[in-house]
């Protein structure tokens, strides 16, 4: 998994996307939007738990999302993810730019990605860490349009909720948690191949 040229890509990343990596594709999406979304749900408790809910969902999808990198060294596998996890995000009533910042993101992962040949252990994590980023999205309207924003959070979640959340959703504090995002996922990315060598590779599954 050292660093390599794009020369030396592995041969189904010179095939492309295919029915089979597009199935792996569907599997690990689902597996990492559930980890995700059930994580989030932590933000039920109260807006504070919000943070805590979407660093540990960046924490576990560390793992799932390295051993999606080196499952599916395809050109194109992390935008289709980001794709798809975005079109889940406004399914399940988010901002509509999320799907934007998803599946940019997802092509920024691939290009890093590509760039280590798909075997660079660093920039794979960096690939995770640039698209953990994505979670700016749904949060977004906060900076431009936060009184909507959070009347439509008060018809859902309670007013109560709703005037503690914009307490302290200030535009200031998500810009520096989303740099503790990105700090949280490239460890986490780092935790994941640690996880990988000493598990799937023993076991001979990678």
């Amino acid at each position: 998994m050292s660093s390599t040229t794009r020369s030396e890509e592995t041969p189904a990343a010179a095939r492309g996307l295919s029915a089979r990596s597009l199935v792996t594709i569907g599997v690990f999406t689902a597996i990492y939007f559930v980890v995700m979304f059930g994580t989030g749900m932590l933000g039920l408790i109260g807006p504070a738990v919000q943070f805590v809910g979407f660093l540990l969902g960046a924490l576990i999808n560390g793992t799932v999302l390295m051993l999606f990198m080196v499952k599916t060294p395809v050109m194109g596998a992390m935008t289709v993810l980001g794709a798809v996890v975005g079109l889940l995000m406004l399914l399940t009533g988010h901002f509509w730019a999320t799907l934007l910042f998803t599946t940019v993101l997802g092509a920024a992962a691939d290009l890093i990605v590509r760039s280590g040949g798909y075997r660079s252990r660093s920039r794979n994590c960096l690939a995770y860490a640039v698209f953990e980023l994505w979670m700016l999205g749904p949060l977004l309207p906060i900076f431009y349009a936060s009184d909507s924003y959070f009347a439509d959070v008060a018809s859902s979640m309670g007013q109560q909720y709703a005037d503690e959340m914009q307490a302290l959703f200030t535009p200031w504090l998500i810009v520096v948690f989303m740099a503790v995002v990105f700090v949280v996922s490239l460890v986490s990315a780092w935790i994941g191949t640690r996880i990988l060598d000493r598990n799937f590779a023993k076991a001979g599954i990678l």
